[in-house]
């Protein structure tokens, strides 16, 4: 896996000395799709406050003097006092004159940065300290981007996260359930609940059918006739 992320000097250092975790193209990348990308999205963890993450960051960028920070937002370079109020604003910003530019986030998209444990802890570890974020969190990352180039990585993801659910819904306790089911859920999956011991889990999973009939699925409304409780 981790062969097919290019070398960077500027995220090995940083990835070093802090928690970061891979987001974006070179994530999916990581997980097995075949397609190119321009530049890295980490997410830095993301400490107290705006201004200790702007203070570890600016740390680092010390190493690269040929960098520069600039902001996504307002199309302009920052200087480095001016770093903590943007990522405080907007949650994001790049780093260029690299060999790749890097976005680094404090907040990514559909996420909080008290999310980041989380996040972090279902990541799989790479090679250089680097976190490859599960497939189900960049599921999430990108599904609201509203951005084209990004509809072949959500319907790659998306086969990732049923393959994880179908393995995961027969075994799982109710909270695991509960959180997969928020982020991600069809009626064909859910009927993958039903071989689980916990009645919790496949009432879950039933709730969620129900509510699928009462939208109006048909699919739904034949499995909640069929399904049948010990």
């Amino acid at each position: 896996m981790e062969a097919v992320i290019p070398k960077h000097l500027f995220v090995r250092r940083l990835a070093a000395g802090h928690r970061v975790l891979l987001l974006g193209g070179m994530a999916v990348i990581a997980h097995g799709r075949a397609r190119h990308t321009k530049d890295f999205d980490l997410w830095l963890e993301p400490f107290s406050t705006a201004e200790e993450w702007s203070e570890k960051l600016i740390t680092i960028l010390g190493d690269f003097p040929e960098s520069y920070v600039w902001s996504l937002a307002q199309r302009r370079r920052l200087d480095h006092d001016e770093i903590a109020a943007e990522i405080e604003d907007f949650g994001v910003i790049r780093i260029g004159g690299l060999d790749l530019p890097v976005d680094v986030f404090r907040r990514p998209n559909e996420f909080q940065e008290a999310d980041f444990e989380k996040v972090w802890s279902e990541a799989s570890r790479m090679e250089d300290g680097l976190g490859l974020t599960s497939e189900l969190h960049l599921y999430v990352s990108k599904i609201n981007t509203g951005r084209s180039c990004d509809e072949d990585d959500i319907a790659f993801l998306e086969g990732l996260v049923k393959n994880r659910f179908t393995k995961r819904l027969p075994v799982c306790d109710l909270a695991e359930a509960e959180y997969m089911l928020e982020r991600y859920t069809d009626p064909a999956l859910l009927l993958h609940a039903k071989a689980n011991p916990s009645p919790e889990v496949r009432e879950l999973a039933l709730k969620y059918l129900r509510e699928f009939a009462a939208e109006g699925d048909p699919y739904s409304r034949d499995i909640l006739a069929e399904w049948k409780e010990v």
